[in-house]
């Protein structure tokens, strides 16, 4: 590979000999991320009329970091980019695929082997990704090449969106609201004419030379080709199948556990082969028409769906907004809190041996498949953080490991909110017992046979708690506690009295912290103060001189009034205020929030090499999945009742 200093030096050479290119003559580099499909992808459509274009997908290990994706992530991956290549060679282009250590070398190599005018690709909203594409639009906007962006992943881009006095949301249902009553972009069909490739010689990689799947994993792999089906030319018939068959009942079916009680959708919308704006759409038209019809159950179905979708905006909002949310809690009391940070408590919870059975169970399904309900993301998170007080970001991680469809500001969220981090999310306080949840959400048991065979002789009466069972029945059962299945690795009683201890013990930490002066301070805001949360502002911001109206914007923690007026970079002001409520006072009440039915919880890709943070953290190294261990068979939000099948966010 060339180096970005020579190649920067040809590229500046060919661009003061250039003359100026007039609409529809322009060579652009489209360059693909998680917007794996041609149809509604915005910066496809913009190159492809105002020229010839050049596809192309960048894989760069390297810069995963600590995030490389996991296994099943990496093989629906595979399956969608050669999908994508087949769509677009049958429109006159192809995708050219390569392997790098530097992104923005493998940029400049393309921009030099074609000439181009233009790069254009859309939008991503994690801190890693901002960073790293506001540093590759500098450096070709300094080299003459014309950089675009756009919105191809959300329904708003998160720095249109604010409160009345201009601040970010941070709440979901206020910004929901919001969001419904703004204007939105209708999506667009597929090119309408034949794509023209621009030429160049680059050095293109198969896919197999991506190195996207090891040998060793092939015949895992190819359990998952008989359930899902990759691919943006997929994405009708599975949006269909849904929208036409199951939609209509959701509100009621959603939370069965077992099954495909939900629209299986979230794989397609995290690698962007299904645009967002697309299914909003079709679900709003289908509301629009039981409205009229009078039928309620199917206007209200509608809208526990549109707030799944609504869930995976926020995630992205609270990302782009609050940057340090990738490591740290957007409650500042939560940083003190006293994590039991014991790895044989999180491998029995990673391989199912904890004694619970809706936990193991989940858990099990979990290694098994790369899936699980949304609502059993919730328990068996739930369980990791409030009964083993296990580190939310652990269990963040593991999920990304082990997800097909993992989702990094998805995650987040899901795990902020079970963890008491956000300001609607559980209480801290609030510990719910696996055996209750088990006979709410899997009465007769048959969930926890599917995936317990040792319980599966167990009446439904005792399998949700089957150490209260009499003798007799373990015995008729088969069950030995202790021996083919474990006993409970914590009382209920007592994790409740450990976590209030925790809680108590956070409080003193903190209090110690500020009388020490030693408190740490968020990385992108002003929190000087003090303050339970930091408020962003992003009213009235200044337009980007790189590039259009479309451009991505990067909060920053300066204010406007004290910058040049010709600076190029976009300000976002933070301003801390206090919180009129303080939402995370400790008590007795450990009622549902008003978002505590609608939460996803998944995971996305973090370049922890590149990452805005100062701060780090890590999981015990035989605990990720990612990190060329041997696992053995069983190591394997719903705020809170939204299905993360629900086709948006968790599946």
């Amino acid at each position: 590979m060339r180096s970005t200093h020579s190649l920067g030096f040809r590229l500046q050479l060919w661009h003061e000999k250039s003359e100026v290119f007039h609409m529809g003559t322009n060579k652009t580099i489209v360059w693909f991320r998680r917007d794996l499909r041609i149809e509604d992808n915005p910066a496809l459509a913009a190159a492809a009329n105002d020229g010839s274009i050049f596809p192309v997908y960048i894989w760069c290990p390297k810069e995963e970091g600590q995030f490389y994706p996991g296994r099943v992530s990496r093989w629906w991956l595979k399956q969608s980019l050669a999908q994508l290549d087949k769509s677009l060679k049958s429109l006159g282009a192809e995708l050219v695929l390569i392997r790098t250590d530097s992104t923005l070398e493998a940029l400049l190599e393309c921009v030099t082997a074609i000439q181009a005018t233009k790069v254009m690709f859309n939008h991503l909203y994690d801190p890693v990704s901002l960073v790293r594409d506001h540093n590759i639009k500098e450096k070709l906007v300094e080299l003459g090449v014309h950089v675009q962006s756009y919105n191809g992943d959300l329904l708003f881009d998160p720095w249109n969106i604010y409160d009345e006095t201009g601040h970010a949301f941070t709440t979901f249902v206020p910004f929901w609201n919001k969001c419904l009553h703004m204007q939105m972009k209708g999506f667009s069909p597929i090119p309408s004419c034949q794509l023209i490739l621009a030429e160049g010689k680059v050095a293109k990689y198969s896919l197999e030379q991506l190195g996207l799947e090891d040998e060793s994993e092939k015949s895992s792999n190819a359990l998952l080709g008989r359930a899902w089906y990759p691919g943006w030319d997929k994405t009708d018939k599975a949006l269909t199948e849904f929208v036409e068959h199951h939609l209509l009942h959701y509100s009621k079916n959603r939370l069965n556990v077992g099954g495909d009680s939900t629209s299986l959708l979230s794989p397609y919308i995290h690698f962007g082969e299904l645009s967002v704006r697309k299914v909003f759409q079709l679900a709003r038209s289908k509301q629009i028409l039981w409205a009229n019809e009078g039928n309620s159950a199917g206007e209200e179905s509608v809208s526990f769906f549109l707030r799944a979708i609504g869930l995976r905006e926020y995630s992205r909002y609270l990302c782009f907004n609050f940057p340090f949310t990738v490591e740290k809690p957007l409650l500042r009391n939560l940083t003190f809190f006293p994590w039991n940070t014991d790895p044989a408590n999180f491998k029995a919870w990673r391989q199912g041996r904890t004694g619970y059975p809706l936990v193991d169970a989940g858990m099990r399904e979990l290694w098994a498949t790369g899936w699980i309900h949304n609502k059993i993301r919730v328990i068996v998170s739930s369980f990791a953080v409030k009964m083993l007080l296990i580190p939310w970001r652990w269990g963040m991680k593991y999920f990304w490991d082990t997800l097909l469809d993992a989702d990094l500001e998805s995650d987040i969220l899901g795990w902020q909110y079970i963890s008491g981090c956000l300001p609607d999310g559980h209480k801290l306080e609030r510990l719910d017992d696996p055996a209750i949840h088990g006979a709410k959400f899997d009465p007769q048991g048959d969930y926890v046979r599917q995936w317990l065979p040792e319980l599966a002789r167990m009446p439904a009466e005792w399998i949700h708690h089957p150490w209260n069972a009499p003798l007799t029945v373990l015995r008729a059962s088969g069950v030995e506690l202790g021996q083919n299945y474990p006993k409970p690795i914590i009382d209920t009683d007592h994790a409740r009295e450990k976590l209030t201890v925790a809680i108590f013990k956070m409080w003193e930490n903190e209090a110690a912290a500020k009388g020490s002066g030693s408190e740490e301070r968020n990385e992108v805001v002003d929190d000087s103060e003090n303050l339970a949360i930091p408020k962003v502002f992003l009213k009235n911001k200044t337009p980007r001189a790189t590039s259009s109206c479309n451009d991505q914007k990067v909060p920053t923690s300066q204010n406007p009034q004290s910058d040049p007026p010709n600076r190029k970079r976009l300000k976002c002001t933070a301003v801390v205020e206090q919180k009129q409520n303080n939402s995370r006072n400790l008590s007795k009440d450990t009622g549902v929030s008003t978002i505590d039915q609608d939460v996803t919880s998944t995971a996305e890709s973090l370049c922890k090499t590149q990452s805005s943070s100062t701060y780090s953290f890590s999981v015990p190294q035989q605990c990720s999945s990612s990190s060329n261990m041997m696992c053995s068979s069983q190591d394997q939000l719903d705020m809170e009742q939204s299905s993360s099948k629900d086709g948006v966010t968790g599946g």
